[in-house]
């Protein structure tokens, strides 16, 4: 499996060497290719990167971003992928709007995958994505992409997918929003680059543990994107 995986020392630590390797990376394909397509992901762990990557003194008008995946809830919600990534990144770097690519929540959930699905495809007229931000859940997901993964979401046919979060004993959902827009596993590995954050001591033992497993990637999405791709890891406690 071709992965680095660093130990930062402090939440500090953890958010700088992030945004180090992301404005690298975005120098680096901007230099290579005159842009760069960069994917992000949700969640609590990366406000602070996205944040402080804003401010970086990137040339912001070449950079083109996407969401890996979004709830299906309304835009302005606090649960909104798309509204964590404005109220950060955008909040400070200047990406024009036409190179910002988001699912439209307030279409149908079949309409919505369908035209998430083609803007991404006009997006990459040219070339897959540089690279993306990726988390893993406390279950081994990434994306939206909940194991045990089914055969509809290990196809290779589809760009994007809907997906739902398991439930629990009584019904009701174990993740915030139930309905959920993804990338495809066979699209996100295909990507030649992923930076993979993890925050605390029970996402370790999630990797740890996905690591040593002999379980397939129906048990460990993330294991597919290692086998397939350049992933580095930063973990902080």
């Amino acid at each position: 499996m071709h992965y680095s995986f660093i130990e930062t020392q402090s939440a500090d630590d953890f958010t700088h060497r992030s945004v180090e390797f992301l404005a690298h990376h975005i120098r680096r394909a901007t230099e290579t290719h005159g842009s760069c397509i960069l994917g992000l992901s949700g969640g609590s762990t990366p406000r602070p990167i996205y944040d402080a990557l804003g401010k970086q003194p990137l040339d912001w008008s070449k950079v083109s971003v996407f969401l890996i995946d979004e709830r299906y809830i309304d835009a302005s919600s606090a649960d909104s992928n798309l509204r964590l990534v404005r109220d950060t990144l955008l909040k400070h770097a200047a990406i024009p709007e036409e190179n910002i690519v988001f699912p439209d929540t307030s279409l149908p959930i079949h309409e919505c995958v369908k035209k998430y699905g083609e803007d991404l495809r006009a997006q990459w007229i040219d070339r897959l994505p540089d690279m993306t931000l990726l988390g893993m859940g406390d279950d081994g997901h990434i994306a939206s992409l909940f194991p045990p993964l089914t055969d509809d979401t290990l196809s290779d046919r589809a760009l994007v997918l809907h997906t739902t979060t398991p439930l629990n004993e009584q019904g009701a959902p174990c993740f915030p929003v139930h309905e959920r827009i993804t990338l495809s596993l066979h699209v996100i590995a295909a990507i030649d680059l992923h930076l993979m954050i993890l925050k605390g001591t029970a996402k370790k033992n999630v990797w740890d543990e996905m690591i040593t497993s002999r379980e397939d990637l129906r048990r460990w999405p993330a294991k597919f994107v290692i086998q397939s791709s350049d992933v580095t890891t930063l973990w902080s406690a």
